[in-house]
């Protein structure tokens, strides 16, 4: 359908349903949902919804693991005008309470993994009504087919617009209390078209999901951009390196999104260039820091297939792309130089490097990347001082420091709060990593600031060893030695068996920081 037609996500599946009723929508563990089956399974689930009470905008949380019963969760949402809260299930259980009563969630939507925590939260979250499990039955829920069992699959005669809410996803809360991120249709249309003008995946997609479809890079950039090409979105549960080859070879996968630890893992897979990969027409990778030998080494097992995703939550997605014929290793070393970027503005979205004061800085200065485009959040929820800080001018603050060259590529040297502070001097840690992954002994490296009693704060770093290398911390610190200014250089190594990492696998530096306290006690 034509993209300027789209202002809510459910024209597009009402669309599909009409026009291509036997493609394959959705297959997950031996599922499989054709686009004509998904629109009356949709229609049961909203009705059954209003049926016990809930209208639109009411908030519907969904503690569970990757499948096809996520992705419908999602396409209720946008049909019936609900707000999806989508809850990580790392997540401790007062964490877990703190986000159902910030967003005033009325039914939840869980894996019977996940029972024994939802039964132990229910009691501190008095708007929490109702409980469904997605799959066998758990004594305080009603199970998912029997809760749409006696529901009409009659189209609902509720009216979306462009400005209702779709998504409620609270960050990660690292800086404090987690933020929920209000992201309404117009917000996901203009990423969704924007992805697909940018990523320019063929109208054949067979996607493959292995993040969590609780972060939009799997819920918009990969998923519902599939659903506006008319495509195939294939759902694994959870990230196996193994099992992702070869359901990329299984199910002749077209386009795939990757964080770069996901990516490490796939590359130390013994063999795994005799995976037939050939069906690969796009493997994006985002969302943390991608070392240049790594990424080398990822061209030659994928192929020519390769783009860079910039984006973030209050963005809905992606908003800047480098991409695939970036990706050319035979290129002059000038441009290989593009590839420790991570790309520039695509479509509609503006982008801008600027000081605090909101002045755009000039090329080559770091600066804080900043955003104005339809596909910027509406805001935090119930939460008017932090949207204030962030939007300021119609511009979204990422709290992302990067520097801008001449043709407008984007260099990230690091987050705003991660900057460490050495005396007078500012450090980034992402510059100390990719010094440290040019080491051949080292598969995952991260760094951040610990307290000196001199300097105020100094770098150390974490360090995951390669199988079958050995190195030793003053091997490690002598290589940063030789190439960087003695102030950035880390005061000491701590090797560990595995990086803390969320549940998409990024590295998370809070997890360090904490590693921190407890050594220090």
């Amino acid at each position: 359908m034509p993209a300027q037609s789209i202002n809510t996500f459910d024209q597009i599946i009402r669309h599909n349903a009409q026009m291509i009723p036997d493609r394959i929508a959705s297959r997950f563990d031996g599922s499989v949902v054709t686009y004509g089956a998904l629109n009356p399974r949709l229609n049961r689930f909203v009705n059954a919804l209003s049926e016990v009470g809930l209208a639109k905008g009411d908030r519907i949380a969904f503690l569970s693991r990757n499948s096809h019963l996520y992705i419908e969760g999602i396409l209720a949402a946008a049909r019936g005008g609900f707000v999806l809260t989508t809850l990580n299930f790392l997540l401790k259980p007062d964490e877990l309470s703190y986000i159902l009563q910030h967003s005033d969630a009325r039914i939840i939507f869980f894996q019977p993994e996940f029972a024994e925590v939802v039964e132990a939260i229910r009691s501190s979250c008095p708007a929490l009504k109702y409980f469904v499990s997605l799959g066998d039955p758990v004594d305080f829920a009603w199970d998912y087919s029997t809760f749409l069992a006696a529901a009409s699959n009659k189209e609902s005669s509720v009216v979306v617009h462009g400005d209702d809410l779709l998504s409620l996803v609270y960050t990660s809360g690292t800086t404090g209390r987690p933020k929920g991120v209000m992201l309404n249709h117009r917000n996901v249309c203009t990423n969704v078209i924007d992805s697909v003008r940018g990523v320019a995946p063929s109208d054949d997609t067979v996607n493959l999901n292995v993040c969590p479809l609780y972060h939009v890079a799997a819920m918009v950039l990969q998923t519902l951009t599939t659903y506006c090409l008319g495509g195939t979105s294939v759902t694994l549960d959870r990230f196996d390196p193994v099992t992702v080859l070869k359901t990329i070879e299984r199910e002749k996968i077209t386009y795939l999104f990757l964080v770069p630890t996901m990516l490490f893992r796939m590359l130390e897979v013994p063999d795994a260039d005799h995976y037939d990969l050939s069906s690969l027409q796009r493997v994006g990778y985002g969302a943390a820091p991608m070392p240049l030998d790594r990424l080398k080494r990822a061209i030659a097992l994928f192929g020519p297939t390769l783009f860079q995703g910039y984006g973030l939550t209050e963005t809905t997605a992606n908003i800047a792309i480098l991409g695939p014929e970036i990706h050319d290793l035979s290129a002059p070393v000038r441009e290989l130089e593009r590839l420790k970027s991570c790309g520039r503005a695509h479509s509609g979205h503006e982008l801008s490097i600027m000081n605090d004061n909101g002045v755009e800085v000039p090329y080559g200065e770091i600066g804080e990347i900043c955003v104005r485009s339809d596909s910027v959040m509406a805001g935090y929820w119930r939460d008017p001082e932090n949207t204030a800080k962030a939007i300021r001018d119609g511009w979204l603050r990422t709290g992302d420091m990067a520097y801008m060259d001449e043709e407008r590529y984007i260099f990230i040297a690091g987050r705003k709060n991660d900057m460490i502070k050495r005396g007078g001097e500012k450090i980034y840690p992402q510059e100390i990593e990719d010094i440290l992954f040019d080491h051949p002994a080292v598969l995952e490296a991260a760094v951040c600031g610990i307290a000196d009693p001199d300097w105020g704060e100094t770098p150390r770093a974490y360090i995951v060893v390669r199988a079958g290398y050995q190195v030793s911390d003053k091997a490690l610190l002598a290589h940063c030695a030789d190439r960087l200014p003695t102030f950035k250089c880390p005061q000491d190594v701590v090797f560990l068996a595995e990086l803390p990492k969320t549940s998409s696998g990024k590295i998370t530096r809070t997890g360090l920081q904490q590693l921190n306290v407890s050594s220090s006690n």
